[in-house]
């Protein structure tokens, strides 16, 4: 009785006793922290609003109170539904595809293969992770869409003797290492280089560089952990957490690789590659992935012969496992409302920016790093917080002698890693579908961060050295 007592206390909070903590904290804010605006201007270059740097005021406080915090939860809910639709259809579709045997069968190929050579589970991994930050990239591989996925990647890391950290460091942190270097991500850096007045997507060798750089060291990190764990499982750090309902036990590694399995893993590999295409040629988002989730769910209950009722009733089991990582999404927006709402993001901003302009070269350019990352937990949108900052980044860059595509390097940085450290981007989704808690994930992730962090300013501090432009 006392050691249960004993571990009722050291219990982490759920998620969203942690969202609404933070919540809670931003609401206060909003009542200490004077209430602050910019002019937003039309960019006719991007078609985006962006801020007009010279026309910072303050204004009129307006706090949020206990009540209407709560009402911008629901308007943070609702903000997000398109978000929320898409882990709902994702999920029930691979929950669906799950349903047919597909995926036991085509992990149990992989599987077999690799304990026939168990270098085989080191290279899947090494390939997996270099497709994945190549392609995240590109912008078209995000974390919207990779999340969906890692169920199929918590399957196969369990099944090849891992944990479910692996599972997240094999796709979530090649895709965020991808997302940061951004060789031609039209979200970030494309959007970010047209406001700051350069050749789009000019100064990629160097971003080539860094992805190679910063992709072998993720590599070797996840490598360096499972081989760990493989050898001593009880080194773990999820090794107390019960996942039985996702191991593939022995009689479910029998599972015959049919005619209808390999039609259904066919149909949702088409599905990714119709959203690739999609997202790079024809300007899809969300709304269309979803939709392409959807057909799939359809298209492979029609190839295994179910009827319309079973399709829909195995869809609506997959919506029940999908509630929780649905609703963190709306949940961790309702934090973005408040803060807007209270008119204290503009405050922030203009208070950091005349910190920064009296710092010297090199000093200033940490500083607009550890800015542009702390931001990001405000303005989690990459397109977002390039129309946000840029306008005033920019400036401050010229004032102080950073040249411009450096301050568009930095913000690209600030963006991309730390969206899978801050609670309003999609490490609590992320978690939430590996079933790993947010304490075990910050325990391991904290020191590949710091890493990250360190190698971004030796990465910056280069750029400097050389004058990476042009600018």
């Amino acid at each position: 009785m006392v050691q249960n007592e004993k571990e009722k206390k050291r219990e982490f909070p759920h998620v969203f006793v942690i969202l609404l903590t933070i919540m809670l904290i931003v609401t206060v804010l909003t009542y200490v922290v004077p209430a602050g605006k910019y002019e937003r201007v039309l960019d006719e270059a991007t078609d985006k609003m962006v801020i007009d740097p010279d026309s910072f005021r303050y204004i009129d406080k307006t706090p949020v109170n206990l009540f209407n915090m709560f009402v911008s939860l629901v308007e943070g809910l609702i903000e997000a539904s398109n978000i929320t639709f898409l882990i709902f259809s994702a999920i029930s579709c691979l929950h669906l595809i799950e349903k047919t045997g597909a995926l036991d069968a085509s992990i149990a190929v992989m599987v077999k293969k690799t304990q026939s050579n168990s270098k085989y589970s080191t290279v899947l991994i090494i390939i997996i992770m270099a497709v994945l930050a190549a392609w995240g990239s590109t912008g078209t591989m995000s974390y919207e869409e990779i999340v969906a996925f890692i169920p199929i990647f918590l399957s196969l890391s369990l099944a090849l003797g891992y944990d479910s950290l692996v599972a997240i460091g094999i796709s979530l942190l090649p895709v965020s290492v991808g997302f940061s270097s951004a060789t031609v991500n039209p979200f970030s850096i494309g959007v970010a280089q047209t406001i700051a007045e350069l050749p789009l997507f000019s100064g990629i060798e160097y971003r080539i560089f860094i992805l190679v750089i910063m992709t072998a060291f993720t590599i070797v990190y996840v490598l360096l952990y499972a081989r760990k764990i493989k050898k001593d499982p009880s080194k773990s750090l999820v090794s107390d957490i019960d996942y039985t309902d996702m191991v593939i036990d022995e009689e479910r590694m029998q599972t015959p690789f049919t005619v209808q399995r390999k039609l259904s893993v066919m149909i949702l590999f088409i599905g990714i590659a119709v959203m690739a295409y999609g997202l790079i040629r024809l300007n899809w988002y969300i709304n269309q992935i979803s939709a392409i989730f959807i057909i799939v769910s359809i298209s492979v209950g029609i190839v295994n012969g179910w009827s319309a009722n079973k399709i829909t009733n195995v869809l609506a089991e997959g919506l029940s496992t999908a509630v929780v990582s649905a609703l963190v999404v709306g949940v961790a927006r309702g934090i973005l409302v408040v803060l807007t709402n209270g008119n204290i993001i503009d405050t922030i901003i203009y208070s950091a920016a005349n910190i920064l302009q009296e710092m010297s070269l090199y000093a200033s350019s940490i500083g607009m790093l550890i800015l542009q990352n702390f931001l990001n937990f405000l303005i989690p949108s990459s397109s977002g917080l390039a129309a946000t900052t840029m306008p005033i980044m920019i400036p401050i860059s010229d004032l102080i002698g950073i040249n411009r595509q450096i301050a568009v390097l930095i913000f690209q940085f600030g963006d991309g890693y730390s969206n899978i450290l801050w609670p309003t981007g999609f490490v609590l989704i992320a978690c939430a579908m590996a079933k790993v808690p947010l304490n075990k994930y910050y325990k391991w992730f904290i020191p590949y961060f710091v890493i990250c962090f360190i190698l971004q300013i030796i990465f910056v501090f280069g750029a400097l050295a050389i004058n990476y432009g042009p600018f």
